[in-house]
C-alpha cells in the first residue's frame, strides 16, 4: 500500500459522496479519457455488462455475483471480501471447492477480522490453505489479529508464504518492516508444521480433488515506491477446473520483468484479480498477455470511481479503459460489498 493510498483514507466520505451521485444519476463507468481532461460518463459495454444465454442487458456497475448466469464452479464458491468496518482497501479471498476443501488469499485489514472469522465459519469453520502475497497490513492485517487475538475460533490447518530477509524490509520502509516483523512474531508461536515459509515458483500444492494452487514465482527485489508490492507471491489457483489467477499488489516494472521471463506465458485465466486494487499495478502488456475471460476487481468505491485528475494520482479509470478496450465484459468488484461468484 502506497502513502497515496493510505492518505486517500482522510478522503473517504467525499468520494463516496461522488460515487453515490454516480450510482443515482444511472450513468456508466467512465470511458479512458486523456491526460488532464475531465472524464465524461458514457456507455462503456465491458462494465456494467455481462451479457447471459442468448441476451443483452445493462446493470448499474460490475457486479456483485453470478447467482443468475451459468455457474462458472461445479458446486464451489469464491468469496471476496469488502472491508465492513472502515472502508480500506484489501485483498480477502475464500475459496471453497465442491468437495470441501478450503483456501483464504491474504485475509485483509485488521478492522475486518471478525468479518472474515464469520465469513470462515459459515463456511465451515477452517482452512486448508492461506496464501500470502506479501506482508502489508491491507493484505495480513486480519491474519495478524486472528492468530494474536482469536486463536482457536477458526482452524487454521497452513499458511504458505515466502517473505524477503528482515533487514530488506528495514531498508526499504519502517512500515512494512513492521508489518514483515510482527507476522514473523505471530508465527513463532505456531507449530512449525504449519509454516511453508518456503514456497518456490512451481510449486503444486493439491488440497483436495478439486482445490490446489500453484506458485507462480519468488520475491524479487525491484527497488522502486513498490519495492514491497513488487516482492510479492502471484498464485495460480484451480478450483473445480477453473483457474482464477492471484497478482497481489505487483507493481509495473515488476510485472513487466516477469512478463519478459515468460511467467504469465500459457496462463489460463477464468478470473483475474486485478492487480494493486485496480490502480498502479502491472502494465495493459501483462493483462493482455494473461487475457482473462473475467476480472475481480478488490477495490472499494472511492477507489473504484474515482475520475481523471483526481488529487491522489489513482490510476483506476486507467485500468478500466485496458479492460474495457480488450473486451472483457464480466467485471466483479467488491465497491458495493462482498462479492460471491458460484
Amino acid at each position: 500500500m502506497t502513502d497515496k493510498m493510505k492518505r486517500s483514507i482522510f478522503r473517504i466520505g467525499a468520494l463516496l459522496l461522488s460515487a453515490m451521485i454516480i450510482c443515482i444519476s444511472g450513468t456508466s463507468l467512465p470511458a479512458r479519457a486523456s491526460q488532464g481532461t475531465a472524464a465524461t460518463p458514457s456507455s462503456v459495454p465491458g462494465f456494467g455488462y455481462v451479457s447471459g444465454p442468448g441476451e443483452r442487458g445493462t446493470v448499474a456497475g460490475p457486479r456483485t455475483d453470478n447467482l443468475d448466469l451459468e455457474p462458472k464452479f461445479s458446486g464451489g464458491e469464491l468469496r471476496v471480501l469488502a472491508d465492513e468496518t472502515t472502508d480500506r482497501q484489501q485483498l480477502s479471498m475464500i475459496f471453497k471447492s465442491s468437495d470441501g476443501a478450503i483456501l483464504v488469499v491474504d485475509g485483509g485489514v485488521a478492522a475486518d477480522s471478525e468479518h472474515l472469522i464469520s465469513e470462515i465459519k459459515e463456511l465451515g469453520g477452517y482452512v486448508d490453505a492461506w496464501l500470502i502475497t506479501h506482508p502489508q497490513d491491507d493484505h495480513v492485517g486480519a491474519l495478524h489479529d486472528i492468530l494474536q487475538n482469536h486463536a482457536g475460533e477458526i482452524d487454521i490447518r497452513n499458511i504458505y508464504y515466502h517473505f524477503q530477509d528482515p533487514s530488506w524490509y528495514a531498508a526499504v520502509g519502517e512500515i512494512e518492516s513492521s508489518m514483515a516483523g510482527d507476522m514473523r512474531h505471530v508465527f513463532s508461536s505456531l507449530p512449525s508444521w504449519k509454516l511453508h515459509g518456503d514456497i518456490k515458483t512451481g510449486d503444486v500444492v493439491q488440497l483436495s480433488q478439486s482445490l490446489s494452487f500453484r506458485v507462480l514465482n519468488e520475491p524479487m527485489n525491484v527497488p522502486d515506491e513498490y519495492a514491497v508490492n513488487n516482492s510479492g507471491i502471484m498464485y495460480d489457483i484451480t478450483m473445480d477446473g477453473k483457474h482464477v489467477i492471484v497478482l497481489g499488489d505487483m507493481g509495473p516494472s515488476a510485472g513487466d520483468l516477469l512478463l519478459s521471463w515468460g511467467v504469465f506465458d500459457g496462463l489460463t485465466a477464468d478470473l483475474l484479480q486485478m492487480s494493486h486494487h485496480g490502480q498502479n499495478g502491472v502494465t495493459r502488456e501483462v493483462y493482455e498477455r494473461i487475457a482473462p475471460k473475467a476480472c475481480i476487481w478488490p477495490s472499494p468505491s472511492w477507489l473504484y470511481e474515482c475520475q481523471v485528475g483526481n488529487r491522489e494520482g489513482f490510476l483506476t479509470y486507467e485500468t478500466k479503459a485496458w479492460i474495457e478496450e480488450m473486451g472483457i465484459k464480466e467485471n466483479y468488484c467488491i465497491k458495493d460489498g462482498d462479492v460471491t461468484i458460484r
